[in-house]
């Protein structure tokens, strides 16, 4: 029994409208990630209190702080109705390195260690244990 359902909301900065969400056969509520990340990034304006946002919305501020934490971890986008930022990148190309060239540089105070490329790391990992206790 998936019951659509609206709250209004009209009060506070933010969003002003209708939210709509489903209702699970258990009677929870369901909200979208794009509604998760529009409430969540309203939560993150300065000044905002979760509290208050999370009563707008009807919400557990329980359930508004869960949402926030996904969204720490990148396991929820936040929403936003402005612009997309975007910034300027240069990218340059790598300068071309001859493969005969390249060299494995171990530097512990004066002493300059340069190994071949194709040394193996149990080698390297032996050198450096060397090194360490002043062989």
């Amino acid at each position: 029994m998936n019951e659509n359902a609206t709250v209004d909301t009209a009060f506070g900065a933010g969003f002003v409208g209708r939210v709509d969400f489903r209702r699970s056969r258990s009677g929870n509520r369901l909200w979208s990630k794009e509604l998760k990340g529009r409430i969540v990034r309203e939560s993150l304006a300065p000044g905002a209190r979760v509290a208050d946002v999370a009563r707008k919305y009807r919400i557990c501020a329980q359930q508004l702080t869960q949402w926030r934490r996904q969204a720490r971890t990148g396991r929820l986008a936040l929403v936003t109705d402005g612009p997309a930022e975007f910034v300027e990148i240069e990218l340059e190309q790598p300068s071309v390195r001859n493969e005969s060239d390249a060299k494995i540089e171990i530097v512990v105070g004066k002493v300059v260690l340069r190994l071949e490329q194709d040394t193996a790391s149990t080698r390297i990992a032996e050198i450096m244990t060397a090194l360490e206790r002043g062989a």
